[in-house]
This record gives structure tokens, C-alpha cells and sequence, in this order.
């Protein structure tokens, strides 16, 4: 065989058994990376997330009127119960009871009785501490606002319009009833 024959052949060899040894660390680098993938731990194993929560990453993500780190807290029912409320109002002072309940299967809703001593339910819906009030209609008015619970102390400002179309502001102040 001549020498330019050989030199070639040789070259090819290297070539070749260089290529190959380049695949052969690619695969070893492709098993080991699906190896440490696959042996990650799944960080949401032993995690319960409860009333339509999901895991993300090891925390639960609470649907819609829960909260907590497993969602079995229902946001709405630090809201229920009897208060004390004081409303000052652009018309004046005013002191009565209201009660809040939740009984609603919407799991965001509350039902406000006697707001602004007017001895009628509204539904209002609760967002964590916040209470907004849309636009509803009772015996004739219609009332909106929104809402702030602290404490046991829920502040709620609200707009009224009665029947003959005077609008009354009021801010209520309630204090919860122990």
C-alpha cells in the first residue's frame, strides 16, 4: 500500500474513533442529566392540598374563598357573626345590630341582615379581608360598597339610594360581638 494510502487510512481511524468517542461522552452526559431529572423528589409527594387547592412546587394554591397552607380555611367565615355597627352618614349618626352569615354554597358570598338598620339582606363577596357590596336592590333602594375586616373590626363604605331617589353615604363601623 502506498504511504499517502496509509496516511489516509490512519487519519480516518483517528477521525472516526474521535467521533465516537465524542458520541460516547454525549450519551453519557445525556443519561446522567435524565438520571438527575428523573431522581429529582417530587416536592407536592406529601402535600394535601384540600377544597380544590392544587400544589405548585410544595405550596398549595387555594382556589377561589380559601385560604392557608392547605386551603382549609374558608376566607368568608371570619366574617360571621353579630356586630355592633355605628354609621355616620351625610343624614347622621346611627347605632344598630347587623349579622353576617354564610350559608351561601358560593364559598366567596356573605349575607349582610340589617345593614344601615334597614332590616334587609345583601350578599356581599368576600376577597381575603375585603367585602364588596355591587349594585343590589332591597324594598325599593338600591345599595353598593365595599368593605374592610381588621380585628373583629369590619368598616364598610356604602352608598344607598332609596326609592324616592335621595342618595345617602354612610360609613359603618362594626364591631364584632363576642
Amino acid at each position: 500500500m502506498p504511504q499517502q494510502n496509509k496516511k489516509t487510512v490512519l487519519h480516518l481511524l483517528k477521525t472516526t474513533h474521535i467521533l465516537n468517542m465524542k458520541y460516547q461522552i454525549l450519551a453519557i452526559i445525556t443519561i446522567i442529566a435524565f438520571g438527575l431529572t428523573a431522581c429529582a423528589p417530587d416536592a407536592c409527594e406529601d402535600v394535601n392540598c384540600l377544597n380544590e387547592g392544587v400544589c405548585e412546587t410544595g405550596d398549595c394554591v387555594c382556589a377561589d374563598g380559601f385560604e392557608g397552607p392547605n386551603c382549609a380555611t374558608e376566607q368568608r367565615q371570619a366574617f360571621v357573626g353579630t356586630y355592633s355597627a355605628a354609621d355616620e352618614c351625610d343624614l347622621g349618626s346611627f347605632s344598630y345590630n347587623v349579622s353576617i352569615s354564610a350559608d351561601s354554597e358560593a364559598k366567596t358570598e356573605i349575607t349582610l341582615n340589617n345593614i344601615g338598620d334597614f332590616n334587609f339582606d345583601i350578599t356581599g363577596v368576600v376577597n381575603g379581608t375585603s367585602v364588596t357590596i355591587t349594585d343590589q336592590m332591597s324594598n325599593g333602594s338600591t345599595i353598593n360598597g365595599t368593605g374592610q375586616l381588621s380585628d373583629g373590626t369590619l368598616i364598610i363604605n356604602y352608598t344607598l339610594v332609596n326609592a324616592t331617589g335621595q342618595t345617602i353615604t354612610c360609613i359603618l363601623t362594626g364591631l364584632i360581638q363576642e
